[in-house]
């Protein structure tokens, strides 16, 4: 059974944007993407739009900031560097 809470922390998690479904099973401990979408579709949640598969880009970072993740250690550099842009660009 999932409970209330589990349920709000995956459509918070989804509507964020940074995780995977994947990743949102297992912060929520929700075992089944088919649950998470039946969540989502039940809450009137639209879909985001699929992903360009095999994009990539090329980045490099000085020092300072390479000091920077490794102190931090995020999960997953990506996401986490996009989070960061956003913030910055929302100040």
């Amino acid at each position: 059974m999932i409970r209330e809470e589990q349920k709000k922390e995956c459509i918070r998690l989804y509507q964020e944007g940074s995780l995977t479904v994947k990743e949102i099973m297992d912060k929520t401990g929700i075992r089944s993407e088919q649950t998470i979408y039946r969540i989502l579709d039940a809450a009137d949640v639209p879909r985001r739009p699929a992903r360009p598969t095999g994009w990539r880009t090329g980045i490099s970072f000085d020092k300072e900031t390479l000091d920077i993740i490794e102190e931090v250690k995020p999960r997953n550099i990506s996401a986490w560097v996009c989070k960061m842009i956003k913030k910055a660009h929302k100040m």
